[in-house]
C-alpha cells in the first residue's frame, strides 16, 4: 500500500494531467475513498498549490 505522501503527489500529477475528473474517478485511482480524496486535496490547498473545484 503507498503511503499517503505518494498518494497525494499522485493525485497532483492526475489534476496536472488535465481535464475534469470526479472525486469516484480520482478515488479509484488512488484506490480510496471519496473522503479521502477531499483530505488530500486540503493537504495540497494548505500546500499552496491552487485546486479547482466544480460542485456537482
Amino acid at each position: 500500500m503507498p503511503r499517503p505522501t505518494a498518494r497525494v503527489l499522485t493525485l497532483l500529477e492526475l489534476l496536472q494531467s488535465g481535464g475534469t475528473r470526479t472525486v469516484a474517478e480520482l478515488a479509484d485511482r488512488l484506490g480510496v475513498e471519496g473522503r479521502t480524496v477531499r483530505r488530500y486535496v486540503d493537504h495540497l490547498i494548505d500546500l499552496d498549490v491552487p485546486v479547482e473545484s466544480v460542485r456537482g
